[in-house]
């Protein structure tokens, strides 16, 4: 793979050609989510719709007249849900200079900038302004150094307005310790909270992203890493497979979502900048 190159004994990942490579060689969901799972990779979006419109009404910021930015819009997923939930002022923006000129061409009424959002220039984010609602979906866990993870954060904080609210998915790992790959990092809760309270932003309200419909990063069950390795493979290798099960899984996991306090996969957060 071109975005990894071994430096010494330890390999170095280069997420700007990982994202410029993968908006070139695909196109829709396909080029964001998990590569190879077809059908399910689709119920899992539609799950993520119902899941993010419910956690923006739970901001308690009208929507309408907010100044609104979404950091890594990819292929323009959460630029269409923040539409439809009638943002007036929207903002995209991406660090893949592919995925930044495919979304000027698909989304001609929004403004769409480039942005590394772990820049240690913070004066470059200064022509943005300040923000009421800014959303980081499925972007910070790719962050896998940890100085770069923290300036993230701070840039956030520096591009919301106070009182705003920074809408992100994370792992949150309170069952597990931290997990480490060349291109993902998930974090502990402990240390996500670390970060966020050095850039002066507090979670209000946390809840699963996914329970059934994602790999369980932060479960020490053997059947349920099973059941996902399962789904994964029929997915990637019998077709239709994906589709069926995603189907299946769609209502309970919706409503498995809204009950659930804590899940065994990513989850979704509300902070505060104070």
């Amino acid at each position: 793979m071109r975005e990894l190159r071994a430096i010494g004994s330890r390999v170095e990942f280069d997420p700007r050609r990982y994202w410029n490579d993968r908006h070139e060689q695909t196109r829709g969901l396909d080029g964001v989510g998990f590569l190879g799972l077809r059908g399910l990779n689709d119920w899992m979006y539609r799950v993520r719709r119902r899941v993010f419109a419910r956690a923006v009404r739970q901001t308690g910021i009208e929507v309408g007249p907010a100044r609104v930015l979404d950091v890594g819009s990819g292929t323009g997923f959460y630029l269409e849900r923040w539409r439809e939930l009638g943002t007036s002022e929207l903002i995209g923006s991406d660090f893949s200079d592919v995925a930044v000129e495919r979304l000027r061409g698909d989304f001609p009424g929004v403004r769409i900038e480039s942005l590394d959002i772990t820049t240690e220039d913070p004066a470059s984010l200064e022509p943005l302004g300040t923000f009421d609602l800014i959303s980081v979906m499925d972007v910070l866990y790719h962050v896998v150094d940890d100085a770069a993870y923290a300036r993230a954060f701070a840039n956030l904080a520096r591009l919301l307005r106070r009182g705003g609210r920074l809408v992100f998915t994370e792992n949150f790992l309170h069952a597990r310790s931290e997990l480490n790959h060349a291109w993902h990092t998930s974090r502990t809760l402990e240390a996500i909270e670390t970060h966020l309270r050095s850039a002066g932003l507090f979670i209000e309200r946390r809840q699963p992203w996914f329970v059934l419909m994602n790999e369980p990063v932060d479960s020490d069950s053997r059947l349920h890493a099973r059941a996902w390795w399962v789904m994964r493979k029929m997915s990637e290798k019998v077709p239709g497979a994906g589709f069926a099960i995603g189907a299946g899984l769609y209502a309970p996991e919706v409503v498995l979502t809204r009950l659930l306090s804590e899940g065994p996969s990513s989850e979704i957060a509300i902070a505060r900048h104070t």
